[in-house]
């Protein structure tokens, strides 16, 4: 389950003709209506429904973090702690209070309770949070970064909202604000944390978007070399497809390990998409499903490709087709539908009382997972490097295996990055490059192998007869 932020409440909605929408109420000021437009305006640009969903969520739980750092940034508990250190507490006479809330972000969600950073921590320990993976970090920094650049054009009218009503300029030191405060003694304690908030919160998009224009600013600390793959296991593969009982998912893998489909291209193959005759697959152009759908956007998923061919290797392309068959023979229900893969549990009409079997893309994100991983359990494979390989790990796998092992007709191993990106659809070549870094590794093999085949020609070489020698000089004169 997601953690409840405590400071803002996120909701997904939907209006009297359906359609999807979002909103954002801070527990003391109100709406967040930044938030609420810049959300929503993907909606109605027609971005992909989980995109939205992510971003939604990795904002919200910014805002969580700001409305608290900025009521804790004027705490007796942050002033002693600021002053226990003294590199703190000289940061804190050159920068504005606002910056030091952006500053502290990326150590409260790295390191959380444990943060070196007194604001970051006392804000992980009021909130509950644990440290999230780098990578996790990293989007919702790209998360923050698009927000308050694409939100600053509101500034206008942000700047006349402090005018009228008469809020703190939090973008200058502590003690500054601190002195402007001082001069509202009158206010009871609500009203105080509430314009405390309503300055912070008046002040993010301008502040924050001079923050992200800043270079290096958010910038991650360096990470240590994981040794953790994003691949599926060469030698578990087939240990684990034979383990899988459904037909249909063991269809749906091996499309995903022989033609690097993501779950979400392989669980929306329709009949038009398939050659059984000469055993292809091709993806197919979705169409741009707009906010207005409303039935059918919280089921649009997956990124934009550069073509829609399909190239499936062995043995996996005779292993899906095999499956596919016997698939639509003994496990398909039957029913009329365009899709070729099924949700396993019908639907139940209102009307005719008959049960209706959805498109298996149309399943949860969490159904799939749990899918995913009950059949890891089932293959034996529970050790710790599978914990976080995903269905995505398939994709990964079948882009290591053309990019480094793949054999080519001219009797080498593995396709250029060019090639690989055209195998795995992708609109980019950056993309493709992070696949490389096996070679790496077979080039310091060869490389070995080479310096092992030398050693042994010197040997030879120098513990052989004068003969020998000159012999060897000859062949090699003659061959150069």
């Amino acid at each position: 389950m997601p953690r409840k932020t405590k400071n803002i409440v996120k909701r997904e909605l939907r209006d009297s003709d359906g359609v999807v929408f979002y909103s954002f109420m801070s527990n003391t000021t109100g709406r967040i209506i930044e938030l609420e437009e810049h959300i929503n305006s993907m909606i109605l640009n027609s971005l992909p429904y989980n995109t939205v969903k992510a971003k939604a969520s990795d904002l919200a739980k910014f805002y969580d973090y700001f409305i608290e750092a900025s009521v804790v940034m004027h705490s007796d508990k942050y002033e002693k702690a600021v002053n226990e250190n003294r590199a703190i507490a000289a940061s804190h006479e050159l920068r504005s209070t606002l910056t030091l809330i952006f500053q502290g972000y990326i150590s409260f969600l790295l390191d959380g309770k444990k943060s070196k950073n007194p604001l970051a921590r006392i804000c992980a320990e009021n909130l509950d949070i644990s440290p999230l993976a780098r990578a996790s970090v990293s989007r919702m920094i790209s998360s923050l970064c698009d927000f308050v650049s694409a939100s600053n054009a509101l500034e206008h009218s942000l700047q006349r909202q402090r005018k009228v009503g008469r809020l703190i300029n939090v973008e200058q030191g502590l003690t500054a604000v601190g002195q402007q405060l001082g001069k509202v003694r009158n206010l009871s304690q609500r009203e105080r944390t509430a314009l405390i908030k309503n300055s912070y919160l008046a002040s993010c998009i301008s502040g924050g978007a001079k923050v992200t224009t800043i270079k290096n600013f958010f910038k991650l600390p360096p990470a240590s070399k994981s040794d953790q793959d994003k691949y599926f296991p060469f030698e578990c593969v087939g240990q684990f497809l034979a383990s899988i009982k459904s037909k249909r998912d063991r269809a749906i893998y091996a499309l995903c390990f022989g033609g690097g489909l993501r779950i979400s291209e392989a669980a929306s193959i329709r009949f038009k998409d398939l050659d059984v005759v000469k055993w292809r697959v091709k993806l197919h152009d979705k169409v741009t499903t707009t906010y207005l759908e409303s039935v059918n956007y919280t089921n649009a998923s997956g990124k934009p490709v550069d073509h829609y061919a399909v190239h499936l290797i062995e043995p996996f392309k005779t292993f899906f087709f095999n499956e596919l068959f016997l698939y639509l023979e003994n496990e398909r229900p039957n029913m009329k539908s365009e899709y070729v893969f099924l949700q396993g549990r019908g639907v139940k009409n209102k009307f005719t009382e008959e049960l209706v079997y959805n498109p298996f893309y149309h399943s949860k994100e969490s159904t799939i997972c749990e899918a995913w991983n009950k059949s890891l359990i089932r293959a034996g494979l529970t050790d710790k490097r599978f914990d976080k390989l995903g269905t995505h790990s398939m994709r990964h796998f079948y882009a290591v295996f053309m990019r480094n092992f793949a054999p080519r007709q001219d009797g080498g191993q593995g396709y250029s990055d060019d090639e690989v990106q055209y195998f795995m659809r992708h609109s980019s070549l950056k993309s493709t490059k992070i696949y490389a870094k096996e070679t790496f590794e077979k080039m310091a093999q060869q490389i070995n192998e080479t310096n092992n085949a030398l050693m042994k020609y010197e040997t030879a070489f120098y513990e052989g007869s004068i003969a020998n020698k000159l012999s060897m000089i000859e062949k090699q004169s003659k061959n150069s």
